[in-house]
């Protein structure tokens, strides 16, 4: 079941071009070991080229052993494997996020080596549906909706995102897979498995597809949101005058497309996405109502037809840092 569909979500979200050389991140848990296991089957027809890495990231005790479980799944399945470390500082920005960023960018730099195209990741149905609602909770607009990307492109590519969890369990057990438990995916503390735990259970109460709406839901605003992205582009490439963006272009514009234009915009200028009040303040100050103070230090302003931006007198110059999902 999970094997054919798969093979679909590969095919139809054009995941994995024929005869590609792919990185798959396998931690050992159950999504990353059916992910492993199930290519392994379908490279042959597809004709992949499998490598399979695990990252340590050195915050728990058991993280080297989960590490040693995926080396030995890939040796089993013949796919060539590498064990990768990352340190990660326990001071700043929030833990799980500082691991995602050296996980991400050791698998990457692993992919170079190895030449791979793409980096298969395990998120499942429920992840995408995860994801959505936690959004949607944060008053996320549409573009947020789209939730997590089947296919990114910097080469990340997700083949379980149309397989539902419980179906990768049924698999593990059906396939006898050793695989290791994360502690985390059960702690409270975190979003996600509040969400996973209460939220979501309590959503499918109502309607048992709760979860497949939310994904259907994701795939709906990431076409939406590539329809709007295009169209602010060319709106952006129109606007483009010496010193800023001609605010008459921008207001001629569907306020939809104005407002992924500001987006841009503004990320273009503090290198993080902006808010819904960064974004709502932009739109006053393209109005003529004010200016704008945006991350970073940066000063938005209208000066007469030109939406201009500048560092505010006294703010320090900040990274740009980008953060893959």
């Amino acid at each position: 079941m999970i094997l054919a569909r798969v093979r679909r979500t590969i095919l139809e979200r054009a995941l994995l071009s024929r005869g590609a050389r792919v990185l798959v991140a396998c931690s050992g848990g159950p999504d990353s070991a059916t992910l492993l296991h199930v290519l392994q089957r379908l490279a042959p027809s597809l004709e992949l080229t499998l490598h399979a890495a695990s990252v340590d990231h050195g915050l728990r005790p058991g993280a080297a052993s989960d590490v040693a479980l995926a080396g030995a799944l890939a040796g089993s399945l013949g796919v060539p494997f590498t064990p990768l470390a990352v340190t990660v500082s326990r001071e700043g920005a929030s833990l799980q996020a500082q691991a995602r960023d050296a996980r991400y960018a050791a698998l990457f730099a692993e992919a170079a080596r190895i030449g791979a195209s793409a980096l298969a990741v395990g998120h499942t149905l429920d992840d995408q549906a995860e994801t959505v609602l936690a959004r949607l909770l944060r008053g996320s607009g549409v573009s947020g909706l789209a939730g997590i990307a089947p296919r990114r492109a910097d080469g990340v590519v997700r083949p379980l995102i149309d397989c539902r969890r419980a179906d990768v369990h049924a698999y593990v057990a059906r396939h006898a897979l050793a695989v290791a438990t994360d502690p985390s995916n059960a702690d409270p503390r975190f979003e996600r498995v509040r969400i996973r735990e209460s939220v979501l259970p309590a959503l499918a109460l109502e309607d048992p597809s709760a979860a497949v709406h939310l994904a259907q839901l994701a795939d709906d605003a990431r076409e939406i949101t590539e329809v709007v992205g295009r169209a602010a582009v060319e709106v952006l490439a129109r606007a483009e005058v010496e010193g800023g963006l001609d605010a008459v272009v921008l207001l001629d514009a569907p306020r939809a497309i104005r407002v992924e234009a500001l987006s841009r915009f503004a990320r273009g200028l503090t290198g993080v996405p902006a808010g819904r009040a960064h974004l709502h303040g932009l739109e006053r100050t393209l109005e003529g109502r004010g200016e704008c103070l945006l991350p970073g230090g940066w000063l938005v302003r209208l000066v007469g037809r030109v939406l201009a931006g500048q560092r505010a007198p006294g703010s320090k110059s900040r990274s740009r840092p980008g953060r893959p999902e």
